[in-house]
Formats: structure tokens, C-alpha cells, sequence
């Protein structure tokens, strides 16, 4: 995000806490209690459309479906670095952001409704031929090396486990400040070694909207990937438990 439009977030997010933006309190035409979401760029899953207020990508899709299905609307605000939301929503903005993955420090800190995908299958990502990557056994053993950059996106929680190797190693791990899309093109151009994303597919869909051949990434599954899980609807502690039972009981009447 380049600095008038983060500037621009920031004005935005200031009205909000003086009262006069949108909140859960608003109704709409429908005559449905809207909720405010803040959302990162992740383009093509997630990504603004023209004046922020409208969003299109499955994730979008997802949980506008299950709002009209839990009896509220969604106003949508960004996109907006997820730093920044974590930070707006720890102060208590009536607000939610969509899949995040629930850590123990978050889940002291903000709610969560239940996993709103199904189980995801992350995989480590990296380019076409690299052999080295067969060379790791686990991936722990790949982010202790410190010959090896990581491409992590800036606020994005890989879960609790690696979230803390990513940390204890941050001399070899690359913050990236940009899209799903983004990091597949700087795999691909050797500027990280790799990264993790949540699936094969996902990694095919990040590929194409980079313009990139599919062909020219690998996904490498590890066992210990699965403990990451999949990601939640996670709201300000300052929403209220109705609004969550409601999405949670769109949730299971889904399943």
C-alpha cells in the first residue's frame, strides 16, 4: 500500500472512532443490522474493487453468504495493512476482519467464530526445479536455515509453532508488504526461496492473477503444516456474542 492510500486508511479509521462511521449499530435499507469488516489486500482472494466499499474474491464471497444467512450486512473498509486492523480492532472498534488464524495470544485478545473454510492443506511454496527443498525433512528444519529467505506475509499468522520458528529465525525471514500475488512473482523472480500458502489451488489462483505460469511453482507438502488450521472470522472483543452465535450457527447449517 504506498503511503497516500495508508494515509487515506488512516483518515478513514479516525472517523470511525469518532462515532459518525459505520458500525453493527447501523441498519440497513434491508432493514439488517450491519457489521463493519476491515480487510487486508489479498488479491485474488480478497482484494477491493473500485471505491473500497465493495470487495469481490471467494473469501468475500464466503462470508458475505454467511452474514446474509446470520441476518446482518457487511460494510467492508479497506484495504487496510493488518497490522493496522489488529491494532484498530485491539482498541476496540464494533468490527471484524475475515480468516485469520486463531492463535492463544489472539484468542485473549479478540473472538472468533469457528473456522469458516474447511480444513485447509497448506503446503510450502517455491519455484519450479528446486531441488533443495527434497533436502528437508521437516519445517523446522527449513526455516533453521539460515541459507534459505522466507517470504512471510507482514501479519499474516502461520499459527502459534511456526510463528515462533519465524521469529527466532527472523535473519533469513523477508516481511512482505503485499498480496498473495505479489509473493508468488518474488519466488518466482528469486528474490524469497519460499514461502506457505494455504493449498495448491490457492497457489495456482495466486499464480495466474501474477500473470505466472502455474508451471513455474512447486508445492511441497509437510505433515506438520496441517496443525496451522484453517481461518476464522475474528471480531473487536467489543462485538457482541449474538453477532458471533449468529455466524456460527450459519457455520454448522452449512455443514
Amino acid at each position: 500500500m504506498g503511503a497516500t492510500t495508508g494515509f487515506i486508511a488512516s483518515l478513514l479509521l479516525s472517523v470511525i472512532a469518532t462515532g459518525t462511521g459505520l458500525s453493527s449499530a447501523t441498519d440497513a435499507p434491508s432493514g439488517r443490522p450491519v457489521i463493519q469488516f476491515l480487510y487486508p489486500d489479498v488479491g485474488p482472494f480478497l482484494q477491493g474493487v473500485a471505491d473500497g466499499e465493495a470487495v469481490r474474491g471467494p473469501i468475500a464471497t464466503r462470508v458475505e453468504a454467511l452474514a446474509a444467512k446470520a441476518g446482518y450486512e457487511i460494510s467492508w473498509l479497506g484495504p487496510i495493512p493488518r497490522n493496522r486492523i489488529l491494532a484498530d480492532l485491539q482498541d476496540g472498534r464494533v468490527a471484524c476482519t475475515p480468516n485469520v488464524i486463531k492463535t492463544p495470544d489472539r484468542e485473549a485478545r479478540f473472538k472468533f467464530t469457528a473456522p469458516i473454510f474447511p480444513r485447509i492443506d497448506w503446503v510450502v511454496l517455491t519455484r519450479r526445479g528446486a531441488d533443495w527443498i527434497n533436502a528437508y525433512s521437516s519445517v523446522e528444519a527449513l526455516l533453521r536455515d539460515k541459507t534459505r529467505v522466507y517470504g512471510s506475509m507482514l501479519g499474516a499468522s502461520k499459527g502459534p509453532v511456526i510463528d515462533a520458528l519465524a521469529a527466532e529465525e527472523s535473519s533469513h525471514v523477508r516481511p512482505i508488504r503485499g498480496t498473495p500475488s505479489d509473493l508468488v512473482k518474488m519466488i518466482t523472480a528469486g528474490h524469497v526461496d519460499y514461502t506457505i500458502v494455504s493449498g495448491s489451488e490457492d497457489a495456482k489462483a495466486a499464480a495466474i492473477s501474477a500473470g505466472i505460469d502455474p508451471q513455474d511453482i512447486t508445492a511441497v507438502h509437510f505433515p506438520e503444516l496441517t496443525a496451522v488450521g484453517a481461518g476464522h472470522i475474528m471480531c473487536a472483543r467489543t462485538v457482541s456474542d449474538d453477532l458471533i452465535a449468529a455466524f456460527d450457527r450459519a457455520l454448522a447449517d452449512g455443514k
